[in-house]
């Protein structure tokens, strides 16, 4: 029920239909009364004119009041209700002169050739009766006729029932109206309303871009502005939090820059100053150090880069378009390119299987290659042994495509899903476990979002391994 009042929709529905069949109950209510005097009415033009019939064919003859009724008078009455009719034709003293004495005698004054009308009930059942003074036309003024009729009810409450219900008809086809032109107009007019929440779901995750106020409904200004200022406020929280991060970051930086200097300082040092046997001993001992120390600041440097890049994806709302599209192709060739020494050094093959220099991106070459960076580098760093990699980018179908496939240890299905996530790291090899930071394929599925590709995990077909397919829109 609170939901039901929480709804626009159901709002607006409750205060126009509500009203509408409170009238409209009312009206039914008025209509059944008149209804009720309608059908009266008739029944009791009916009554008046079969008894000025009967009236008329009364006269004096021989000094006695004759009448001759004619068949007309009781046609008049013909219906499929078949209602009991009841008439007694009396002098105006009372005296019965034709039909039946059920009928009492009119007691009350009587106008001539007017008529009054009274129920009563007869054999039982309610009837309506009709009193009529006629002056006979070859009598004096004293010779007068009283003609009563009664009429049984079924026929006057059929017909009040059928007028009630035309009008309940009649209501009822309105009230649908209604209902169809509330339902209509409820969508007509709550559209702009479901357009403006498309437009605000499908606007992209992290976005701080504020509302045009030119075609937004009068209606939801107040909640634009509203909405525009807290965007206003919120961009401006982000930006001092951005600008807190980006000093932070530098000042690490710098500070991880003078111990990397300190280090290799020391290293130098280190060298020249040990010459004996226990010396060399000593030597290898501060050089294992030494390098353990360099590994953890190298360490800490790329996360603070990725970091940074993943900070800067999110605040930046739209991709600077460069002056020239970037040839995908170069930019793996770059990559392999810095990173075959470490290759090297873990006896891994890193190979392509054709390279499309014809597949082209609208998009900055540092963005694309932090995001061969990450695949590439995240291949490498999880190859327990030697291995092969290999890069491949292609066209199909509809899409352009970057391929790496290495026959790693992969990652299984239920992961593929979490590994995107940052700071995720499968503790499967302690040694990768400690080296991975969890935020390469992190930063790559922020780039391929923010490029409108998708970034698919898959098992290669040779089933061992890892298979990355990033893909693109052509065009």
């Amino acid at each position: 029920m609170r939901e039901l009042f929480n709804s626009l929709k159901s709002r607006l529905f409750m205060l126009v239909f509500i009203p509408i069949s409170v009238v409209s109950v009312f009206d039914l209510i008025v209509t059944y009364s008149s209804s009720d005097k309608i059908a009266t009415l008739v029944q009791e033009q009916i009554l008046k004119g079969s008894a000025k019939i009967m009236s008329e064919q009364a006269s004096i003859t021989n000094g006695d009041i004759e009448i001759s009724i004619p068949p007309a008078a009781f046609e008049i009455f013909s219906s499929p209700y078949q209602d009991r009719i009841y008439f007694a034709i009396r002098q105006l003293e009372g005296k019965l002169i034709a039909g039946s004495d059920e009928i009492p005698a009119y007691t009350n004054s009587l106008a001539l050739e007017q008529a009054q009308y009274y129920s009563s009930i007869l054999r039982g059942e309610p009837v309506h009766v009709v009193a009529y003074a006629h002056a006979l036309s070859n009598g004096t003024d004293a010779d007068v006729v009283v003609t009563q009729i009664a009429q049984t009810k079924k026929g006057q409450a059929a017909f009040r029932q059928e007028l009630f219900m035309l009008a309940i008809r009649k209501h009822a086809l309105l009230m649908c109206i209604v209902l169809l032109g509330l339902l209509a107009a409820s969508r007509w007019s709550l559209r702009p309303l479901l357009v403006f929440s498309k437009k605000v779901t499908q606007r992209q995750s992290g976005s701080l871009e504020k509302i045009n106020l030119q075609h937004v409904p009068t209606e939801l200004l107040p909640v634009t502005v509203a909405i525009n200022d807290y965007v206003t406020r919120l961009d401006q929280t982000l930006s001092s939090y951005e600008q807190f991060v980006a000093s932070s970051a530098h000042q690490l930086r710098t500070t991880f820059a003078i111990i990397t200097s300190q280090l290799n300082f020391a290293r130098h040092h280190q060298r020249s100053d040990h010459r004996s046997d226990q010396g060399n001993k000593q030597a290898d001992l501060q050089s294992e150090i030494l390098d353990a120390i360099q590994n953890t600041v190298a360490q800490g440097s790329k996360v603070i880069n990725q970091l940074l890049i993943l900070a800067r994806l999110e605040r930046t709302q739209t991709i600077p378009t460069p002056a020239h599209p970037t040839v995908l192709a170069d930019i793996v060739k770059q990559v392999m390119d810095e990173l075959a020494p470490i290759a090297q050094q873990k006896n891994i093959e890193l190979g392509t299987d054709g390279l499309d220099h014809s597949v082209t991106l609208v998009a900055p070459a540092y963005l694309l290659h932090e995001m061969v960076l990450n695949v590439v580098e995240n291949a490498i760093l999880h190859m327990g042994q030697a291995g092969v990699v290999t890069i491949s980018v292609f066209r199909k179908d509809a899409y352009l495509y970057l391929r790496i496939v290495d026959n790693g240890p992969g990652i299984p299905a239920a992961e593929r899903s979490n590994v995107i996530k940052r700071f995720y790291r499968i503790e499967t090899d302690r040694a990768t476990y400690s080296a991975s930071s969890g935020l390469g394929l992190a930063i790559v599925a922020e780039i391929v979002q923010s490029l409108n590709g998708r970034l698919i995990l898959s098992e290669p077909r040779s089933k061992r391994g890892l298979q990355v397919d990033i893909k693109f829109p052509n065009g």
